[in-house]
């Protein structure tokens, strides 16, 4: 797991591409259990993201991407290619 000091060293933009990258990783598991683990890891890299100063007047945003999320790990939506395509 990323520290917070080491995610903090990342761009905004670096940021959203590792979220987006496991966003991906999700989008292509081969089961659900899989899919849930990198959905985990994606929302952990969201937490770090508004736990970063940098995020402080665009943190809508962030909690909108992290609340979609939320909604496909308890099986109320299925469309993360769509929120891969929203990044």
């Amino acid at each position: 797991m990323i520290t917070l000091e080491r995610w903090q060293t990342f761009s905004k933009r670096d940021q959203l591409a590792h979220i987006a990258s496991e966003i991906m990783r999700a989008s292509l598991a081969s089961n659900e259990n899989d899919c849930k683990a990198v959905l985990e890891r994606a929302i952990d890299l969201i937490d770090l993201s508004l736990s970063d100063t940098k995020w402080r007047d665009d943190s809508l945003m962030i909690l909108y991407l992290r609340d979609r999320l939320a909604n496909v790990y308890i099986g109320k939506s299925r469309d993360l290619k769509e929120i891969l395509a929203a990044i």
